[in-house]
């Protein structure tokens, strides 16, 4: 399969209205224009990728290596100036808190980069489709490259910073878990989209990429010991409706598909590694969902406790006075 449009195709009137075209439009000329600077090196890697789809693996490794070096420009800009904006809440924090705030800053850029590119892929495809093959969008390769760049960082920063990663994913059960997400992930989304296969699933995977920026928010806030704040109920809440809509709404889409869609298109081992890995995360993102609102009941639970016992503390000492 070829891109469906051109490599450089911009959104149409019809794609999306008023300024959130303007927006996209805006994201894509960007990154467009920074393309040329890691051309070169970016088709060198590709010639090493065995497919004879060039057009859409020379984009894809494009944008996989703008993806790296916005994820070191991030990390680096945060080593340089955190102390200088942060100030004295930073100096307080654990060392490796202070090690984990530059690389967890390095989230952020992804969650609109790539839903700029996946959300428009995602509005132009054929929804009325019942085949695993399909067309691929010039933006689902683009969004691939970023988010695949990205994954390949955040996997380098967990392998090298270990101790420290374990403390931020909360164990070392739950790193196991995203090292073999993105290991999945970089092995398999690509070669799918150079098949023309699950595009349909790649795109809902890329775009719920912008559920990591209130996840990577609540991590600061909690370091800075804003938990009590309005930014951190109010980040909560907006967690809870995007993680829903973006992750849970299409699952039911996305199973019907995997049980009445033509899986003829697939060879044998495609087929076997197509029926054990797509439903992996809509399992994965039911289960995260169940702990956000767990996590959000919790909180309000907690915050709500204090609050009453204070009220009931008050009132008896206001009756002891009377009394005596």
């Amino acid at each position: 399969p070829h891109l469906r449009n051109p490599p450089r195709a911009r959104l149409h009137a019809h794609d999306t209205r008023g300024i959130y075209k303007t927006m996209l439009d805006a994201v894509h000329d960007f990154f467009q224009a920074l393309e040329p600077y890691v051309e070169a090196p970016a088709r060198a890697i590709a010639a090493l990728y065995p497919t004879p789809n060039r057009v859409l693996i020379d984009q894809f490794f494009i944008y996989f290596l703008l993806s790296l070096c916005f994820c070191l420009c991030m990390f680096i800009t945060s080593r340089a100036f955190t102390h200088a904006i942060v100030g004295k809440a930073y100096d307080k924090l654990l060392p490796s808190d202070r090690r984990t705030w530059h690389t967890n800053l390095v989230t952020f850029w992804p969650a609109f980069a790539v839903t700029a590119f996946a959300l428009p892929a995602i509005v132009e495809f054929d929804v009325s489709m019942t085949s695993f093959a399909s067309n691929v969008s010039p933006y689902t390769v683009k969004a691939c490259g970023l988010a695949i760049g990205y994954m390949t960082w955040d996997l380098a920063v967990m392998l090298l910073n270990w101790a420290d990663q374990c403390l931020a994913y909360g164990g070392k059960g739950a790193m196991y878990l995203f090292i073999v997400h993105h290991l999945l992930s970089i092995a398999l989304w690509p070669y799918a989209l150079t098949r023309g296969l699950c595009v349909y699933h790649i795109n809902w995977f890329l775009v719920s990429e912008a559920t990591n920026f209130n996840m990577s928010l609540r991590w600061y806030l909690v370091k800075l010991d804003k938990t009590a704040s309005k930014a951190y109920l109010l980040n909560g809440l907006a967690w809870i409706p995007l993680f829903m809509g973006i992750r849970v709404v299409v699952i039911p889409k996305l199973f019907m598909l995997y049980f009445h869609g033509d899986w003829s298109v697939f060879t044998s081992v495609e087929y076997w590694l197509a029926r054990t890995t797509l439903p992996i995360p809509s399992f994965l993102n039911v289960y995260w969902a169940r702990q956000i609102v767990e996590g959000a009941v919790q909180h309000l639970i907690g915050e709500s406790a204090p609050a009453k016992a204070a009220v009931t503390k008050s009132k008896s000492k206001s009756k002891s006075k009377k009394k005596n």
